[in-house]
């Protein structure tokens, strides 16, 4: 299994550098990849993530009080469904891969010319942590990423749409709703200053311990918090140690504000994007006492990163340098994600 997702990877990497040159012949490689994807998050062996025996487990004994309040009814109801006809999890990993990977692949097309960096950045760190891993949360990064271009043209409610059904998977996807106070307009110089602002706001709040997680006592959420804490103590202590991906953000971020003018011709809906990162590297540091939820919720934020990272190539030239300089971040990010993290059991 990791040398078939090696192997993607390395044909994404070569369409990365030979897309211009492929015509209409470039639409079949795009939707093969998405094939290929699917079929490889939905067959994965059980075992070979963190989580599918866990997910096995729901979909075995979807009566289960303990499952219950694990999941949401949603997968439940999809589980009770499925096993009377199809008595093997794997249905289940098909179609959440179905809809995470192909809501993915349809919203990248809306948002962008470009294909195949953004899937090599999805494929490099997204894929894994999402349609493999937390399946759920691969139909809500789907669904975000699809109602980017409705929010970008001021369509709140067609994106609070998105957002809704998205909770339905996935009740995390409530935390995306301060998104729809965000535009697309563009950002002054003064708001350029004010914006870029993030990023030592974000180091104060590291280096000074305030967490608006604990600072403030909310009714369930705060009970719902103190469990994430005790697990923290126990899970994610590898991706605590040595995680370059918000410093990637911050210079990115930084970056691409910069530039926002220069990419706008061809990425419409680029101040929202970048509006949206600065909020993924923010709550990664406002949140920081508990690794889970400033992890996950910085995570689903950072969904854009597939779309907003190939923007690099509009502010470099000769073009394959601003491609190389795209490229060298993914692979920063599927070492990480393979060799540091061990997110996947190699043994399978």
């Amino acid at each position: 299994m990791l040398i078939l997702l090696l192997l993607i990877i390395f044909a994404v990497l070569f369409l990365v550098f030979v897309e211009e040159y492929l015509g209409k012949y470039k639409w079949f490689a795009y939707i093969l990849i998405g094939i290929f994807l699917i079929l490889y998050a939905g067959l994965r062996p059980v075992g070979f993530d963190r989580d599918s025996e866990n997910y096995e487990n729901y979909f075995m004994h979807p009566d289960s009080r303990i499952n219950e309040i694990s999941v949401e009814p949603s997968f439940l109801i999809l589980s009770r469904l499925l096993y009377p006809f199809f008595p093997d999890v794997h249905i289940l990993f098909f179609l959440y891969a179905l809809l995470g990977v192909g809501l993915k692949f349809f919203a990248i097309k809306r948002i962008t010319n470009l294909l195949f960096l953004p899937i090599l950045i999805y494929v490099c760190n997204f894929f894994l942590l999402h349609d493999v891993t937390q399946i759920r949360a691969g139909v809500i990064s789907g669904l975000f990423l699809l109602s980017i271009k409705p929010l970008s043209e001021g369509k709140r409610l067609h994106a609070l749409c998105y957002i809704m059904i998205g909770a339905i998977f996935h009740f995390s996807a409530l935390a995306l709703l301060p998104l729809l106070f965000l535009s697309n307009t563009p950002i002054s110089r003064k708001w350029k200053i004010a914006w870029a602002m993030v990023v030592p706001v974000c180091f104060l709040l590291y280096f000074s311990g305030f967490d608006l997680l604990t600072t403030f006592h909310i009714p369930y959420i705060s009970d719902k918090i103190d469990i994430y804490q005790r697990l923290s103590e126990t899970k994610l202590e590898k991706e605590s140690i040595l995680n370059p991906f918000p410093l990637i953000k911050m210079a990115v971020f930084l970056y691409l504000l910069y530039f926002s003018e220069t990419i706008k011709p061809y990425v419409p809906s680029i101040y929202l994007l970048i509006k949206i990162l600065a909020c993924s590297v923010l709550f990664y540091f406002a949140f920081t006492s508990i690794k889970i939820v400033s992890m996950r919720i910085s995570e689903l934020y950072g969904i854009i990163e597939i779309v907003l990272y190939p923007c690099i190539i509009y502010t470099i030239r000769p073009i394959n340098f601003g491609k190389l300089a795209v490229c060298i971040i993914a692979f920063i990010e599927i070492y990480f994600q393979l060799i540091q993290w061990e997110i996947l059991n190699f043994s399978i």
